[in-house]
């Protein structure tokens, strides 16, 4: 697939995704978020890519605001969010990231090298593979130590995560006109055991010489207090959602995961079998080896997903 047709699904696919969520934006309005969008992604790259160490070690981050060390701290693919481990970091704060296995080899020798170049000792800033079945107890390890847990809340609605066995460990984050999941595991075993959490993501800020982006205020989410608190689980929620909601009223388009995140629903959940009578063009695609039907009449994706119990 040349670049030009990679291109065309990409614009496709976010203004899907979008659409999903704000189906009374119009066509105009779709296409100036999206050039905003592919705007943002450019200028963020080159800020990750010409990072300022010298002088980010003289700032002075709002997280100093608060308590961060033995906490999980919840964040956001928002803005030049890259650029957060490193301003924690830089803030003094020994850092531990969970992510998932591909970001962990994609990123784990970048960090590295930002460490050796800021002058800072490589325990500053580790990484734990998601998946890895003892990845509780390194987490805990971790907190013993007084580091700072990093997390990355991502949205993830395909029609393949949406099925009844897999909606354990997940919470239904209402957002516009959809919804979508996050993970909740670490929420919960915050709540149980009283972890301290904290959810803070890099705001925008208008200065003299343009928009910067700089450390947000953190919000308590959770505090070891609310551990025997029955309802402490659902207020921590809510607060999640509101943060949420408050920072993509900011600016929507500076929100990595339009393009990701693949607003899409099963045949049986978009429409009953009647509406899909009606005619339409199916446009077979492959996309981040996914295979997708596009519907050219109503502008919605979908994903083609095998049924595993069925495959002899």
């Amino acid at each position: 697939m040349n670049n030009q047709k990679k291109e065309e699904l990409q614009c496709l696919l976010w203004m899907a995704n979008v659409q999903g969520f704000y189906p009374d934006k119009s066509a105009v309005e779709l296409e100036a978020g999206y050039q905003r969008w592919k705007d943002h992604r450019q200028r963020f790259a080159l800020m990750n890519r010409d990072f300022p160490f010298e002088n980010i070690l003289h700032q002075s981050p709002n997280v100093e605001l608060a308590s961060l060390p033995g906490s999980i701290v919840f964040t956001f693919h928002y803005g030049p969010y890259r650029l957060l481990p490193r301003s924690l970091v830089a803030a003094g704060y020994r850092l531990t990231i969970v992510v998932s296995a591909s970001v962990l080899d994609r990123e784990r020798t970048r960090y590295a090298l930002d460490l050796a170049a800021m002058g800072l000792p490589a325990d500053r800033l580790e990484c734990l593979e998601a998946s890895n079945a003892m990845v509780i107890r390194k987490i805990l390890q971790a907190i013993s130590k007084s580091r700072l847990i990093l997390v990355f809340l991502d949205a993830n609605e395909s029609a393949g995560n949406n099925g009844s066995n897999r909606e354990h460990g997940r919470l239904r984050v209402s957002f516009g006109a959809s919804y979508f999941y996050w993970r909740s595991n670490l929420l919960k075993l915050a709540h149980r055991i009283g972890l301290p959490v904290y959810a803070i993501h890099l705001s925008p800020k208008l200065h003299h010489t343009g928009p910067t982006w700089q450390v947000g205020d953190p919000l308590t989410v959770l505090t070891p207090a609310d551990k025997n608190n029955p309802m402490a689980l659902l207020n921590a929620f809510t607060k999640l959602q509101e943060y949420f909601h408050a920072m993509m009223q900011q600016d929507w388009t500076a929100w990595e995961n339009w393009g990701l995140m693949h607003h899409y629903k099963g045949f049986d959940q978009r429409a009953g079998i009647d509406a899909r009578c009606q005619g339409s063009y199916m446009v077979p695609f492959s996309f981040a080896d996914k295979g997708y039907l596009f519907d050219l009449s109503r502008k919605l994706f979908y994903e083609i997903i095998a049924n595993k119990d069925n495959i002899s």
